[in-house]
């Protein structure tokens, strides 16, 4: 018999997940991450969520609302900045995370979903849930000191 999948929670992130988050990310301060939660000024039309396991946050990922200015077109969100904590990939907490967005956010009925990953990966939960290939990303560099981002 399989062992029976611990259960998640996804919900909104807040200041006291700022510790969590970074230690997911593996850089930054904690003030930093605690600041940018607090201020909803810091990325207009983006909430940053968390997934929980057993009481520890597994993962950590953020969505932004695209709206949609094609008359009859569907609204778009984004889904991007997903860390996971490493113990827990290829644990179904990807999967866990496309199933809520597919059932509390609509995606796939009344919203498109775009997601983001890193440049030449493509996560298996992205095929499991159907997701194709529509887009490319492209990002302007960043000049910090002597070099670009």
């Amino acid at each position: 018999m399989a062992e029976a999948k611990p259960p998640r929670t996804i919900r909104e992130a807040t200041v006291e997940d700022a510790r969590a988050i970074r230690e997911l990310y593996g850089f930054g301060d904690v003030e930093e991450f605690a600041a940018r939660l607090a201020d909803p000024h810091t990325a207009p039309g983006t909430t940053h969520y968390v997934a929980e396991s057993d009481g520890e946050t597994v993962a950590a990922f953020a969505l932004t609302g695209l709206g949609r200015l094609r008359p009859d077109g569907r609204d778009r969100l984004m889904l991007h900045e997903i860390k996971l904590r490493p113990s827990v990939r290829g644990a179904g907490v990807a999967e866990d995370i496309l199933a809520w967005l597919e059932e509390g956010r609509a995606v796939g009925t009344e919203r498109e979903l775009l997601a983001l990953a890193p440049l030449g990966q493509r996560p298996a939960a992205f095929d499991r849930f159907g997701l194709s290939e529509s887009h490319q990303a492209f990002k302007w560099a960043v000049v910090e000191g002597d070099r670009r981002t």
